[in-house]
């Protein structure tokens, strides 16, 4: 699966990120509206991007009351803005704090991939962001238990 990686130590906090994503998908610069996050810790001089990693278990979707939230074929997970009614209790349990709510649309989000095209990726010039194909932490114990009970490997 494609996923946003970021690399923490070429971040600079510019939040160019944050506000090409807001105006790609609410067409404006408002980095609150952002599916991407810039966590400032400021007197470490520490800067973390943090963007939806389409969690395996996802506790997001575990929680939607109207199964708003679900995982694509591809391994992203997708908010249904018609089946969302805007209780918000994906925001409380994600994990990385990064599921959204649109003010306007009264509905959740997360990161999307900008349909393949992640405009955070291309407008990050320190290079801090990069869109590529992710290999799960856990495949090689996978791959390892699937050759030792004699099943096909992926």
């Amino acid at each position: 699966m494609k996923q946003i990686v970021v690399y923490q130590e070429k971040c600079t906090a510019c939040r160019e990120c944050e506000v090409s994503c807001s105006f790609s998908h609410e067409g404006a610069f408002v980095p609150a509206l952002s599916r991407i996050k810039v966590a400032d810790f400021y007197e470490e001089q520490f800067y973390q991007p943090m963007v939806c990693v389409h969690c395996a278990d996802a506790p997001c979707a575990a929680v939607c009351p109207t199964v708003a939230i679900q995982r694509q074929a591809d391994g992203q997970i997708k908010v249904i803005d018609d089946r969302c009614i805007g209780c918000k209790m994906c925001l409380l349990a994600c994990p990385f704090g990064v599921m959204g709510f649109s003010p306007d649309k009264g509905v959740a989000h997360n990161c999307d991939f900008c349909d393949g095209d992640p405009q955070c990726v291309q407008f990050c010039t320190p290079g801090a962001l990069e869109f590529k194909d992710v290999v799960s932490a856990a495949a090689p114990a996978k791959q390892k238990a699937a050759a030792a009970l004699g099943l096909p490997q992926t």
